[in-house]
């Protein structure tokens, strides 16, 4: 079936939950400076995943059910002052 992640269309596989599109999104900015660093510093990438607006717990990904033609979004974290 056919989502947008980050509005970019992508093929996944059907009854799909949000954690196959975790996984697809950390093997695709797996090289990702910023993203390693902080994984190196405290074991987990930190990213926010929006399915369809709405923002999903992380203890949610298994149970979240991704449908044709939604729109997931991921927010990788910014640092600064």
């Amino acid at each position: 079936m056919k989502i947008r992640i980050n509005n970019r269309e992508q093929e996944i596989s059907d009854q799909a939950s949000l954690i196959e599109v975790v996984r697809l999104v950390r093997s695709t900015t797996a090289d990702d400076p910023m993203l390693k660093a902080i994984r190196q510093r405290t074991g987990d990438d930190h990213i926010s995943y929006l399915v369809n607006g709405k923002v999903v717990a992380p203890q949610e990904y298994e149970t979240t059910p991704v449908k044709e033609g939604d729109e997931v979004r991921w927010i990788h974290p910014a640092f600064g002052g």
